[in-house]
């Protein structure tokens, strides 16, 4: 049965956790040292000629990141085993709560004192917060399949 609800929620976890290979988290503008860009692959700096720079400092956002993708395509396929779906979606989502913190609380602040410049918010900022949603949508649906199972068997 993997045709149900919460394949969908899954699969838009995917699709929207991929797209954060593409879109810029934040914004770092400076007149003097020109603009940066946070994705989550690296730092790419937009002046005359394109650089990537500390790619390795982004290294944890980019293994929580495909941690997430991997954990929402596993759950995905092994619906049979439902208890075993809400874990592994509990695990997602606090795989995703760690990726949010991140974002927000430490990679926001650490480019900003090393580059002193002001941040601002793209779309890939809050992609995590999307896929958050999502998480929590594909979790309350298995645990409906699993109210509904037990009722079922209730009336055997």
């Amino acid at each position: 049965m993997i045709q149900r609800i919460q394949t969908l929620y899954l699969s838009v976890v995917i699709i929207v956790c991929s797209l954060l290979f593409f879109f810029p988290m934040i914004d770092y503008i400076n007149d003097l040292k020109g603009t940066y860009k946070l994705f989550i692959t690296g730092m790419r700096y937009y002046g005359d000629v394109p650089l990537t720079l500390f790619f390795f400092q982004t290294l944890p956002l980019l293994v929580l990141l495909c941690s997430s993708v991997l954990l929402a395509l596993i759950t995905i396929f092994i619906f049979k085993k439902r208890r075993l779906q809400v874990l592994l979606i509990n695990i997602n989502i606090l795989v995703n709560i760690v990726l949010i913190a991140l974002v927000f609380l430490v990679y926001s602040r650490l480019f900003e004192n090393r580059l002193q410049t002001l941040s601002t918010y793209e779309f890939g900022m809050y992609i995590p917060l999307i896929s958050l949603v999502f998480l929590v949508l594909a979790n309350r649906a298995v645990r409906k399949d699993i109210a509904l199972v037990k009722s079922a068997d209730r009336l055997r």
